[in-house]
């Protein structure tokens, strides 16, 4: 920011008298002198007499312990990434008899640093944490007007509108969300006025922008991880209007036709990326995202996306076209065209494990009795229940998916039996269908069953041993008829003896099993699921199906593929989309992958280094570098594996990737 703009912001010590003689003249309706009162100062005292600020008030209002917990929740993210600047001003200001605070876009102070003297005297005129400073309510200071203003500012002594506030001087900059532009809080310095100085306003700015800086390396990196695990659903639904939010429900991407999904469903979003979409904040309570949500934003349109380390955001799948009027589902796996008559046609693979599997698929779908998939995570499970629906002798009738895991006890209830209208706040008008009632006639796939809250099995044990659903808020019974298809990558057998899930519900579920192989049981499949994506891909980008260099497949066929299927779609998907030409080579390869292709036997590269002959620094650089590929990607994981903290971790690998003759762009890949 360039000095000249400072120098109308900072305030001039001799204007003192004048000012407080302006003030004076203010509040009794008398004309100003012409100099004197700076125009922000001006401005801010026009705004407090709009709002009948009371200039004899003594003190900010505060906000009680637990409201402050929650609002310190909801700015997590913004607190984590201002602790350094926050500490290096603490750390230049330490003999300065200040307090350095950060505060919501609301005003209230979530966070207060300072010496003893300093914060006993600010706790008289509440300048504490859970203080609110908003302008409307305790008049001209630098923290509710800079976010009156939406700029950094310094208020000292005479220019704050209250009378006890006079004793003090501060300076406060704004932080911005630098994806959205949206208002995330405010960074301030106060103390009593002899601790005046102009270059107060520099640091605070600084400190702003150092923040600012923080939050976007920080959703740099958590929208890399949003879209490598949402790629594949913009392909599954390129006939739909796609939208991609965050964790803090900012859009990330869309895809899709707005204008139909406006005539279709009303659907009321922001155009840009980056705007806000109501109900969808994560860090907000279940209960404030559902009365947030709009009308239109149906909660069958709604699913997360997760990684290993939690939430990354929601996927918003707005149907259109031909399927706008079939029932909700989740997103599906992998498919392709189904063969002839076969409901298992479009399952990809003749390995040994898998034609048995699906041999035992078969038997098992005319029998209409409730069916357990047991697989782990990406191993098409899904697809099996999809199969197995449509062998059945209901192939004509709904199929409804549902995910157990991905939501509370009290939503997983209103999205299985449904509710009534005023069954609770923010319920839609007229109630809502639960997925038991959409899929009779049907199958219900009740997906990650395993992580079901406790408190919801019985309920769902009910259900399934009487064919009668009751709506949250409602005496009705409503008879059902449904299929129940329900998968889980957990140990229910261990989960029963650790207390968390009910044998009774156990033997419901699993009249019948079914154990789905995972990818690297079956590596003879691989080569047919590549040649598959490569043609789907092919006709989703427009373009003729990629060559891949000889090595590209012999290193997919050597990877052992945790992730299973969904791993390898995501892989191919990011590969074929980067690849400039026709081919696909091996610079495209994830270098977990790479490294497993050089190194097949999984031999650590830093065993071929004698302790003897290694500087320390190379064989840590090799440890960590085996820690994060051992554990594929799994910063936590690998960490763990080292004996360090994740922090401590992220700060050698950036070392790391600052030592010449490392690509920081190959290190940077093993964070995924």
């Amino acid at each position: 920011m360039p000095s000249s703009h400072f120098g109308a912001l900072i305030p001039r010590i001799g204007d003192e008298l004048v000012v407080a003689s302006a003030w004076e003249r203010f509040l009794q309706d008398q004309p100003l002198e012409a100099k004197g009162v700076r125009s922000v100062v001006l401005a801010s005292w026009q705004r407090c007499r709009s709002e009948a600020v009371d200039p004899a008030k003594h003190s900010a209002p505060g906000a009680a312990a637990e409201h402050v917990r929650q609002l310190q929740r909801q700015s997590r993210d913004l607190c984590d990434a201002a602790r350094p600047a926050l500490e290096g001003l603490r750390e230049i200001l330490r003999e300065c008899g200040t307090l350095i605070m950060l505060c919501d876009p609301g005003g209230t102070i979530l966070q207060l640093n300072g010496e003893t003297r300093a914060r006993s005297v600010g706790e008289r005129i509440n300048l504490a944490t859970g203080g609110c400073w908003n302008e409307d309510v305790i008049g001209t200071n630098a923290i509710g007007t800079a976010i009156a203003t939406a700029a950094p500012v310094q208020i000292h002594a005479n220019e704050h509108f209250c009378l006890d506030v006079k004793r003090w001087t501060c300076a406060a900059a704004p932080i911005f969300d630098p994806f959205g532009r949206s208002l995330l809080g405010v960074v301030d310095v106060s103390g009593v006025k002899e601790t005046f100085h102009g270059h107060t306003l520099g640091l605070v700015v600084a400190a702003a922008s150092q923040i600012e800086c923080e939050l976007a390396r920080r959703n740099v990196a958590l929208h890399e991880r949003l879209l490598t695990r949402s790629i594949d659903h913009f392909i599954r639904y390129a006939s739909d209007y796609v939208v991609l939010v965050d964790s803090r429900g900012r859009i990330v991407r869309t895809n899709g036709n707005a204008q139909a999904a406006r005539e279709s469903y009303d659907v009321r979003l922001p155009c840009e990326v980056g705007g806000q979409v109501p109900g969808l904040d994560l860090a907000l309570p279940d209960i404030d995202r559902c009365c947030q949500r709009p009308q239109w934003l149906r909660s069958e349109w709604l699913h997360p996306v997760k990684d290993h380390d939690g939430m990354l955001g929601t996927m918003l799948v707005i149907p259109l076209g031909a399927r706008q009027h079939r029932p909700a589902v989740s997103l599906p796996t992998a498919r392709a065209p189904m063969a002839a008559n076969d409901a298992f046609g479009e399952i990809i693979g003749t390995s040994e494990a898998l034609e048995a599997t699906k041999a035992r698929a078969r038997r098992i779908a005319p029998l209409d009795l409730p069916v357990l998939l047991l697989a782990e995570t990406g191993a098409g499970k899904e697809l099996f229940a999809r199969a197995l629906h449509r062998a059945g002798n209901r192939p004509e009738g709904p199929f409804i998916a549902v995910n157990c895991g991905a939501f509370t006890r009290e939503l997983l209830a209103s999205e299985l039996f449904g509710y009534t209208d005023g069954a609770f706040t923010g319920a839609r008008r007229g109630g809502l269908a639960g997925k038991f009632e959409q899929a009779d006639g049907g199958t219900l796939f009740l997906d990650e069953v395993g992580e079901m809250p406790l408190e919801m099995q019985p309920h769902l044990l009910r259900v399934l041993q009487d064919g009668v659903v009751v709506r949250l808020g409602d005496t009705r019974e409503r008879r059902v008829s449904v299929r129940i298809v329900a998968a889980t990558n957990r140990d229910l057998q261990k989960e029963i003896a650790a207390g968390r899930f009910r044998e009774d519900l156990y033997h419901r579920l699993c009249v019948v099993s079914l154990l789905l192989p995972p990818l690297r049981d079956r590596p003879g499949d691989i080569e047919a699921i590549i040649e598959h994506l490569n043609s789907k891909l092919a006709r989703k980008y427009g373009c003729a199906p990629k060559q891949l260099e000889p090595a590209v497949p012999q290193a997919l066929l050597s990877y052992h593929w945790p992730g299973n299927i969904r791993e390898l779609q995501n892989v191919f998907e990011v590969m074929f989309a980067l690849s400039e030409g026709d081919i696909i080579d091996t610079s495209l390869l994830p270098p977990t992958i790479a490294q497993m292709a050089n190194n097949p036997l999984g031999i650590s590269s830093s065993t071929s280094i004698p302790v003897s002959s290694g500087r320390l620094e190379e064989m840590e650089r090799h440890a960590i570098l085996d820690a994060i590929a051992n554990a594929h990607g799994n910063m936590s994981m690998a960490a763990r594996t080292l004996g360090i903290s994740r922090s401590t971790l992220y700060v050698k690998l950036a070392a790391i990737r600052g030592q010449p003759g490392n690509s920081s762009s190959g290190i940077q890949g093993l964070e995924h």
